[in-house]
């Protein structure tokens, strides 16, 4: 933007009538007053000059200043070119905003690699904005080396430093890297984070963000959002760096989080994995299928952690992977390893060691233990299974085995109390849009009707949610079915439908009732109204139309 440009805006703008938009003003003289927005005030300290075209603050210990595109850019947090251009479209010269100057590139993967290459440029050269994150890793005992190697970056605490970096907007919102607000705006995604880059086949298609703020508010670890790309459920963090020791050794270490991979590194454990907190599946299972006879599972020392540790184990038991399993009560594996001289990996496997037998009956029990082995398709280390089993629980091996049977006709789907663990239709929405992201829509009606959380779950599906869910009995075996459901988008409009049929039958009800009590027309005029809105909706089912979101 030139001068001239600059010079010509600022003549069309009149400040008062800017700042009118954001704040209440009062006219004293030639001048105006306000409440100045950027101190806590009582008395009106902020004068707006109409002549000379700017505002000052006389409150005390403020001073705040400039002119209106200044005051935009200070009340909005937003960069001062973005502000001159919200002024140009203001007075309907849009020709006059700045001319942003954006480098160019072929995709998603391009830019993601650019702005990693950003990240990791303020981690590494000793800027002030980055002073937080490389105390935070030397506090993890991660060196730099090891950072270096697993390509770790730093997003500095700015809504808009990666904005501001001049880039392709439309890419960037598209690689999830920035967010384009209610309003408007940009705002970077990964705000005040250490970056952990992920790669899949060589590409860079996503991150992982963990936080140094402190806020219970945000969530400590941020995913790129789920994408034709990039897909949690379908990914490990540190498979790329990892994958020809992993097939080399033919055994993989499988933990929760990414820094339990780092610090794994730094010891000499070169196979190590993480599932970055999401569920565990199938998918992440046949990554190393082919490649892999053992897993040692490192769990978390809490009883989530526990649990993610036995359904771990039942993927790998369908996919004839020996599993082994390290468990310390309290200590995830960042802590185990964080001290070169306190770590022992031989003696973690020896004093904490377990088979996954063993280390399922020990935690939930013979019931439990036999429906999770009944998913083991090589009879040989089922007959050794079962022996384990023997020997732990004091049972003979053919009741076992006659036990074992009964499952296997009774899946566990099959075998639970519904009474108890029946799923309601809003439960299979839930797991639905946890499992993955659905392009499917919540229409108004539904929406209403629906409990707030379960609205807010579909809406921003909470960092962590998946792999909650997948700890709770009630929903963990649904959870890999529904995962496995190919065309999930039209499950998605199959449900709902059911759903709105559902509220919408409740409401004819409620209608009726109020209709029979106070003999008000309206109450049957809607119940008419809501009558015809389900037939139309059945038909369209019939006709293979089965969602519709007109429904109001």
């Amino acid at each position: 933007m030139s001068k001239y440009d600059t010079t010509k805006l600022f003549s069309l703008v009149h400040i008062e009538e800017v700042i009118k938009d954001y704040l209440p003003i009062q006219k004293i003289g030639e001048n105006y007053r306000c409440k100045c927005p950027f101190h806590h005030d009582s008395d009106p300290s902020l004068v707006i000059s109409p002549r000379i075209g700017i505002f000052k603050c006389f409150g005390s210990g403020c001073g705040e200043t400039g002119n209106a595109a200044s005051f935009i850019s200070k009340y909005e947090d937003i960069p001062y070119a973005q502000a001159l251009k919200i002024l140009a479209d203001k007075v309907g010269r849009p020709d006059l905003a700045p001319k942003a100057q954006t480098k160019e590139f072929k995709d998603v993967f391009e830019i993601n690699q650019f702005a990693l290459n950003l990240y990791s440029n303020i981690l590494f050269t000793k800027d002030d904005a980055s002073s937080n994150a490389r105390m935070a890793l030397r506090e993890r005992r991660i060196t730099q080396e090891t950072a270096k190697l697993f390509q770790l970056g730093y997003s500095p605490n700015s809504w808009t430093w990666l904005v501001d970096q001049h880039l392709d907007n439309n890419l960037l919102e598209q690689a999830n890297l920035i967010l384009k607000t209610d309003a408007g705006h940009y705002r970077d995604y990964f705000k005040n984070r250490i970056i952990f880059p992920i790669f899949h086949q060589k590409k860079l298609i996503g991150f992982t963000g963990r936080t140094l703020g402190v806020s219970q508010k945000i969530p400590k670890y941020l995913n790129s959002k789920d994408s034709d790309w990039f897909k949690k459920s379908k990914l490990l963090y540190g498979w790329a760096q990892n994958a020809q020791q992993i097939r080399r050794q033919k055994e993989i270490v499988i933990t929760e989080g990414q820094f339990d991979v780092l610090q794994l590194h730094q010891r000499g454990i070169q196979n190590a994995v993480a599932v970055s907190g999401s569920y565990f599946g199938p998918d992440q299972a046949n990554l190393f299928q082919k490649s892999v006879k053992k897993a040692t599972i490192i769990s978390d020392g809490d009883k989530a952690g526990i649990e993610a540790v036995i359904r771990i184990g039942e993927f790998l038991i369908e996919r004839n992977i020996d599993s082994h399993i390290i468990h310390v009560e309290g200590k995830d594996p960042d802590d185990l390893a964080r001290y070169k001289h306190r770590f022992n990996w031989e003696k973690l496997n020896t004093k904490y060691g377990y088979n996954f037998v063993e280390f399922c009956h020990e935690h939930k029990g013979l019931e439990s233990t036999l429906k999770r082995i009944s998913g083991h398709r090589n009879k040989l280390k089922l007959s050794q299974d079962l022996k384990i089993l023997s020997n732990l629980s004091g049972y003979d091996e053919k009741h076992l085995e006659h036990w074992l049977a009964q499952y296997k006709k009774a899946p566990l789907t099959e075998m639970l109390d519904l009474k108890k663990d029946e799923l309601k239709l809003e439960d299979e929405l839930m797991l639905l849009y946890a499992c993955d992201d659905i392009n499917v829509p919540i229409n108004g009606f539904l929406k209403n009707r629906l409990e707030k959380n379960l609205v807010e779950v579909i809406k921003d599906k909470p960092e962590g949610l998946t792999q909650d869910l997948a700890r709770n009995t009630k929903y963990a075996s649904r959870l890999s079915i529904i995962d496995n459901i190919k065309d999930k988008d039209k499950y998605a409009k199959d449900l709902i439908t059911k759903l709105n049929l559902k509220y919408m039958k409740k409401e004819v009800s409620k209608n009726k009732k109020l209709y029979k009590e106070t003999q008000d027309s309206k109450y049957l005029e809607q119940v008419e109204s809501m009558v015809k809105n389900i037939n139309k909706m059945k038909l369209k089912v019939r006709n293979g139309q089965s969602y519709s979101s007109s429904i109001r």
